[in-house]
């Protein structure tokens, strides 16, 4: 739900105050008459702009003058210990970072809740900590408790409307995402009893909030914090809604598609952008039966102009203005297909900062080829589809729109090429390696390489461009999003990807290395032969000693972790204007590369 905040302390006077002042204390620097603000009232002790007699808090700076309970008495003052009579304080301001707390139930002041209701037949009577929340208008809250939990430690987040009498609107064992009216809230970190044991012990919180949006014209969805602000490149939004549940219904069909009909209800997304950028947007490749929602992007309202569209997936190259996405229901013989669709959006600038990786187009190649190219089923072929070599012509796809792995990390380099000349102006990028370095497999071209040779001392892409002096290797743990690896499996199997982001036991993406890491994202191809099943696609790969834990998404299982690079290939590409020229000489009598079709067999755990 978004990145961690400080944690709540308890505050006594002179912590920081909720604003993020310090109080001053009694005779402790400042004093009545001065105001300890220069230019405050005379008598503001505390300096926070409110007269002592008017502030609920006189003793530590509180301008907001929160005051979540409504009791009179500042959040900045209130003793917080955890209790149902002085819990912990959930500032319930969406647009200020995600809470974040933590405890351990061992020493909870509180045992006040044992059971909850629609859930009687679980044990919840040992200790817990409880929290309180206000939030002013419609919003979606969501919770988490960090996971794994230590052995012997079960701690459980309910959110309740009321304490007295208990009214519970949902509960969960780590997360849950609720969208709730404006009020106040509570939330019971509760320690579960197994067998007559308290399964206490230590949990981190984290709370996220958004704003509610209706998903209309007149209210849109907006996937940046602020409507009227640009988004910040590169942005990335996921969102989960059902048409079933739209109130709008404005927009029944589209300029240059009026017969395709759109009646249905939809969602309305709304953003800005202050730059040239790229945008790929995409829902589920295989909707419901009965469903059938499509996409359309506008770049007016008044009048409408659009942009593309399309059934699940559409990419576009836009200038700077202010866009609106349209998740609208198509109607068939008369019947709305309404349903389900997660949306997928990533908007990349065509002017990132220069840096000596090839990171950002790497990414920027990978949201292109899965809005235009993602699930068109795996083979021992290669390329989706003719890719352009500047004015040496196009290197061709062999297999259909089918591709495999190894053919996957190439095509994404030649695209991510591409996007180079066009978005930098600089076509020199195809006179570094001659076409015919893509097309084959002699030991001397560099497809030979990413095909994965020992003998050519390639175990993977990362080898491959250290070679032809286009990267270089890096340790796992310095990876980051658009880098290369080549993984192996406990099963004999091995897969070439992309690197997108390090993974945690719950499938939470971060982008740099820390021990809670059990795996990473990754891009490539992988899956059956049949549309929908198998072709360019994500996974969650998860290290063998990890076992198998649920995931956002698909699984790929039993991973070697090693620091042999043999085992775990790893590194990245160098941006063009890095490349160093090496004549790659292979050894003497070296033979051509070949796939390996059982290595590279497509299979993954889901």
């Amino acid at each position: 739900m978004g990145s961690l905040a400080l944690a709540v302390a308890l505050c006594a006077a002179g912590c920081a105050s909720e604003d993020g002042i310090v109080g001053s204390q009694p005779g402790g620097g400042g004093s009545a008459g001065s105001g300890g603000g220069g230019g405050g009232p005379s008598d503001d002790l505390d300096g926070d702009g409110v007269s002592d007699g008017e502030d609920n808090c006189p003793t530590i700076g509180n301008p907001s003058q929160a005051d979540t309970d409504g009791d009179g008495e500042g959040d900045a003052c209130e003793l917080q210990d955890g209790t149902p009579e002085h819990p912990f304080i959930i500032p319930g301001d969406p647009l200020l970072p995600d809470y974040w707390d933590a405890r351990d139930t061992n020493e909870a002041q509180s045992d006040a809740f044992d059971s909850y209701p629609g859930y009687e037949q679980l044990d919840e009577s040992g200790p817990e900590y409880v929290y309180i929340m206000a939030v002013a208008q419609v919003t979606v809250v969501g919770a988490m408790l960090e996971r794994p939990e230590p052995e012997g430690t079960d701690i459980d987040i309910h959110l309740l409307s009321s304490l007295e009498p208990v009214s519970l609107i949902d509960r969960a064992n780590d997360t849950l995402e609720v969208t709730i009216d404006p009020g106040l809230y509570y939330f019971t970190l509760d320690t579960y009893v197994s067998g007559g044991a308290e399964q206490l012990g230590p949990y981190e919180l984290s709370v996220a909030l958004e704003v509610w949006h209706e998903g209309s014209v007149a209210d849109p969805l907006l996937p940046g914090e602020h409507p009227s602000e640009p988004l910040s490149l590169p942005f990335v939004y996921r969102d989960e809604r059902d048409t079933h549940d739209a109130t709008s219904d404005t927009f029944d069909s589209y300029p240059g598609v009026e017969q395709i009909d759109e009646s249905g209800p939809e969602f309305v997304y709304q953003f800005v952008i202050d730059q040239p950028a790229r945008l790929s947007a995409t829902i589920e490749f295989t909707e419901p039966d009965g469903t059938d929602i499509d996409l359309h992007l506008l770049s007016s309202l008044t009048p409408l102009e659009l942009v593309d569209r399309g059934n699940t997936a559409l990419y576009a190259v836009l200038e700077p203005g202010t866009y609106t996405l349209v998740a609208d229901t198509y109607v068939s013989g008369g019947v709305p297909q309404l349903g389900p669709y997660e949306l997928a959006l990533s908007i990349r600038s065509r002017q990132p900062p220069q840096a000596a990786d090839f990171n950002d187009f790497i990414l920027a190649a990978v949201d292109y080829l899965w809005a235009r190219y993602r699930l068109l089923g795996y083979d021992s072929a290669v390329l989706t589809h003719d890719v352009p070599y500047g004015s040496y012509g196009f290197i061709p796809a062999t297999g259909g729109a089918k591709t495999m792995c190894v053919a996957a990390a190439m095509e994404v380099i030649l695209t991510a090429m591409t996007i180079w000349a066009e978005d930098r102006g600089d076509q020199t990028v195809f006179d570094f390696l001659p076409k015919e370095s893509w097309e084959t497999l002699v030991a001397s071209h560099i497809k030979a390489h990413i095909w994965v040779n020992h003998t050519l001392d390639s175990y993977g892409t990362a080898d491959a461009l250290a070679h032809f002096g286009m990267g270089t290797n890096v340790p796992f743990e310095d990876l980051e999003p658009g880098a290369f690896i080549n993984l192996n499996r406990t099963t004999g199997t091995g897969h070439a990807v992309i690197f997108l982001a390090f993974i945690d036991w719950v499938g939470r993406e971060h982008a740099t290395w820390s021990t809670d890491v059990i795996g990473f994202k990754y891009f490539s191809s992988q899956g059956g032969l049949s549309e929908g099943s198998g072709g360019f696609d994500f996974r969650y790969a998860i290290f063998e000693e990890h076992g198998a834990p649920e995931m956002p998404g698909k699984r790929d299982l039993h991973v070697i972790y090693s620091e042999n690079p043999h085992l775990l290939n790893t590194g990245s590409m160098w941006a063009p204007d890095h490349w160093a020229q090496m004549d790659y000489a292979p050894p003497p009598g070296a033979a051509p590369s070949f796939f390996d079709a059982l290595t590279f067999d497509g299979v993954t755990a889901d």
